[in-house]
Parts: structure tokens; sequence; C-alpha cells
């Protein structure tokens, strides 16, 4: 009877054991699920230096699906030694123009049109919009039309959690050395915040600043809406530089009160993009071990109410990228489900 159950014994003690470590091998699959559904490096200004190829390594090591360059990427470098320098990153390598970039050299490669130098696209939940700061940033300029019907588009789309906007030059920054803001900017930081973009990312500036969550009054003077480092979506624009990806870095004269972190350190910035959380770490490359800024915005009922400027008619289409006819041309948008949305209160042609 003994020699029964300690039998018996035995075999629970094995169901049991089996039994936890499956359910702990789905509970782990369960969480990376859902806690991290991909992930993109930024950073921006990289030249072919030492300093260049340590960035490069600590990207490579945080293995992302997408390699957000955020312009003047080549500086003094020739074709052979950049073509060396980032071959490990081409097939994930998405470019925004800088002051350094030619457009006429880049023309129709990593990700930029063939006929203009901003464009957009979405991976996963994200909406990507890669602006050209070097180009017409007036109201009236086919850009602005451009990313004013893109942010209207996406800020509609069930579909995009995040909206994630791409430029060079910054729209807010510390007071730095070599450092020349556009006046043409400021128009852009209130459609920002009308369309719901969560995260501006910039470049330019030789250095890492990241600033409170912003948004603008009428006259388009920025205020600060939060002090904390965890906010709901719709809570205020962020707007983050990463300007040390290996050129030479930029001090600063002074810290802006917009600002809330800042630091003259090569490195780069990681987003962990989810359904529910978007996560902001820069690391420095001097210690890469663990972040130097951390921010996390939450998917939450987001309390910006843009007014669309346009109304859709949906047309099933081959899912992807495809170009629609707007009030103001033609303009590539990604599709939603494979919907075209088309807008109703103009006349057009639809080319099948």
């Amino acid at each position: 009877m003994m020699k029964f159950y300690y039998n018996f014994v035995i075999i629970i003690i094995l169901i049991l054991t089996v039994s936890i470590v499956y359910m702990n091998s789905l509970l782990t699959m369960y969480i990376r699920a859902e806690g991290k559904l991909f992930n993109f490096v930024a950073v921006g200004d990289l030249d072919c230096t030492s300093n260049s190829n340590q960035t490069i390594y600590n990207i490579m090591d945080k293995d992302p699906e997408i390699f957000l360059a955020l312009g003047d990427i080549y500086y003094d470098c020739s074709p052979d030694e950049f073509k060396r320098t980032f071959s490990s990153l081409i097939d994930i390598f998405y470019l925004t123009l800088g002051n350094h970039d030619s457009w006429s050299e880049f023309a129709g490669l990593y990700h930029l049109p063939n006929d203009r130098p901003y464009y957009s696209f979405d991976k996963e939940n994200i909406h990507f919009l890669s602006m050209s700061t070097e180009s017409d940033l007036e109201r009236n300029s086919s850009q602005y039309r451009f990313i004013e019907t893109d942010l209207d588009i996406a800020s509609q789309n069930s579909s995009i959690s995040w909206i994630v906007v791409l430029a060079h030059r910054p729209f807010i920054s510390s007071a730095t050395e070599n450092i020349l803001e556009k006046e043409n900017l400021r128009v852009y930081p209130p459609l920002f915040a009308k369309y719901g973009v969560d995260v501006v990312i910039q470049a330019h500036v030789h250095n890492y600043q990241r600033t409170f969550p912003i948004l603008f009054d009428n006259k388009s003077n920025p205020m600060i809406v939060t002090t904390n480092t965890t906010i709901n979506e719709g809570s205020g624009v962020l707007y983050i530089t990463t300007g040390g990806g290996g050129h030479d870095l930029f001090k600063f004269n002074s810290k802006s009160p917009y600002v809330q972190t800042q630091y003259s350190e090569y490195g780069i910035l990681n987003v962990d993009a989810t359904e529910n959380s978007l996560t902001l770490k820069a690391y420095t490359n001097k210690d890469f071990s663990i972040p130097t800024d951390t921010f996390t915005i939450l998917n939450a009922f987001n309390n910006t109410e843009p007014n669309p400027i346009l109304k859709y008619l949906y047309l099933k289409t081959i899912e992807g990228n495809g170009t629609i006819p707007t009030p103001w041309g033609l303009i590539e948008v990604p599709f939603e489900n494979g919907t075209a949305r088309l807008p109703v209160e103009f006349n057009y042609s639809v080319q099948h």
C-alpha cells in the first residue's frame, strides 16, 4: 500500500511539475506578446567615426525592427565607408533628410520616395511621418498640405494607436552651440497637438534633450502640461532630440524651461511599442547597461479632439501603400486594412 501511495505521489509531482513548466512557458509567451509588440531605434548626426561605430553596435544590440536615421548621416564619409559602416542596418533603414544630406543623392533610397523628401508609413500600430525641414515649410507649401492631410487620416484610423513625427531640425531646443531654429517650424507644433501626435523625434543638435509634455496656445506659445514621466495619450506632445550619433557633440549654453532632461553624450533612443504603451528609453554609449532617461505614454482616451478637414468614401483595395487624390493633388498614404479612404467633398477621378 505504501508503495502505491509513493508511486501515486511521484506521478502527481511529475504532472504538477510539467504543468507548471508548461504554464510558465505560455505565461512568458503571453507576457512577451503583451509587453512588446515591436521596437525601433532613432538617432541622427551619425557620420563615420569610432563614435558612430559604437552607436551602430548599440543599435544592433537592441535588435530593432526599424532604424530611424534623423538626418546628417553622411558628413565626410566616402561612399564605400558609408556602405561599410551602415551595411548591417540597410534593410531597416528609414532616412529623414538633414541639412548635410543631398536630396539628389538619396532620392529613392532608404525608403525615401523618388519625387519628394517627405513621406509616411505604418508599422504595426504606429503611424510614422517623416518631414523635411530642409524643404519649403510655409503654410501654403505642398509639404504642409501633405502633413495636415496625412495627420488627419492617421488620427481617424482606428488601427493606429500612436503617431510619431520625425524631423531633422528641432522645434524646441535648449540654447546650444551651432543652432539656428527655422521660423517656419513654428507653424507645426499646434498642428501636431490638434491631430494627437504623441512624440516628435528630432536631431540636428548634437546632444540629447527631452521636453515636458507640451501643448501650444492659439499664439503658438508652448505650455507645459505635466512634469510626470508617465502620461496618458493626449496629455501633450513629447519632443525628443537625439543627435548624438557620432559627429562632434554640442555643449549646452542654458536649459530651456520646456526641457525636462538634457545631456551632451553619444547615444540612441530606443522605443518599445505595445497596444497599451509607448516606452521611450535613451541610452548613452558610455554606459549602455541602463537607460539614462525613460518616459512612458499609456494608451487611454485621447482628449485631443481634431476637427477633420476631410470626409471620406471607403473603397476596398489591395492592402499597402497607395496614392489617393486630395484637394491639393495626389498624396501617398498607407491603406488601412485593405481600404482606401478618398475625400468626398471634392471632385476627383479614380483610376484603377
